[in-house]
């Protein structure tokens, strides 16, 4: 009987605790303060992703300017105004455009980017860049081409002389005169070297040089210990550029002519096509 009365009780009471949380649920100021619990928390969320939103200027871009062409003042001022930053990152002499101005950027112009963004700079200098010349003598032939590279210089002509010392370098040369290590030289300049040619008459099978722009031809040239010639460009080429991107069509002596190794190989270039699938 006890027992049956304890029941009672405890679903009495059960019945009576979701009465008034119901109850307390219905009241004005509980729907109020829920309200204004759901309204805060809502808030919070969209101020935090807003003010992200502008730290990280999300959705926002500009358009790079095209810096080409300006001088330092103009691309400050430019910059300034994009609230951009820049910085130079290269400077060369012997280039295309006007001197003291920026004649490449990375990003491009038009590139999208947002505000603060470094724009990479490469100006013309109106000097040029000058370094000290190097020591290539008592090396080889392929090590002294390397270092050139190193240091922004280029090879030159070759001549070889009797020497034991085959393919080293006996004397480095500058516009025909003999330029002694630490003197001040234009960088990019080209640099003519003295060669051993041993003590024995080597000869050398001559390349086929058809088909090859001047730099491959040179290349060529070294690889099979041979001296560049004359150069000679017909009628289709008129600017330096051209020259560049000219190929040879006529060689002497002709390809697989025996000659002894430092001897030079005169070349024919051109642009027209006809020309060097006629002689290929």
């Amino acid at each position: 009987m006890e027992e049956q009365e304890l029941k009672e009780q405890e679903i009495i009471e059960k019945q009576s605790f979701w009465k008034k949380l119901i109850t307390t649920i219905k009241t004005k100021v509980f729907i109020i303060n829920l309200v204004v619990s759901i309204a805060v928390v809502a808030f919070l969320f969209t101020a935090t992703f807003y003010w992200l939103d502008i730290i990280t200027h999300h959705g926002e871009s500009l358009s790079v300017p095209d810096f080409t062409g300006m001088s330092m003042e103009q691309v400050k001022k430019v910059a300034a105004d994009r609230n951009l930053e820049f910085k130079i990152v290269d400077s060369v002499y012997d280039a295309p455009g006007k001197k003291g101005t920026v004649i490449a950027q990375t990003p491009p112009a038009g590139f999208k980017v947002k505000e603060g963004r470094t724009i990479l700079l490469t100006t013309k200098t109106y000097e040029p860049k000058r370094i000290l010349m190097p020591d290539f003598t008592g090396v080889s032939l392929i090590q002294a081409k390397a270092d050139m590279e190193t240091y922004g210089l280029k090879l030159g002509k070759l001549k070889y002389i009797p020497d034991i010392a085959t393919n080293n370098v006996l004397e480095q040369m500058y516009k025909g005169k003999p330029i002694a290590p630490g003197t001040f030289i234009e960088s990019g300049a080209a640099i003519d070297l003295v060669l051993g040619l041993g003590q024995s008459d080597k000869a050398t099978l001559v390349p086929d040089f058809i088909g090859l722009n001047k730099e491959q031809a040179a290349q060529t040239c070294l690889e099979n210990s041979l001296s560049m010639g004359v150069l000679i460009y017909d009628e289709s080429v008129v600017s330096s550029a051209d020259s560049v991107d000219a190929m040879v069509w006529k060689q002497s002596p002709a390809k697989d002519s025996r000659l002894t190794i430092g001897s030079p190989v005169d070349l024919w270039l051109t642009l027209d096509m006809n020309k060097i699938d006629a002689n290929r």
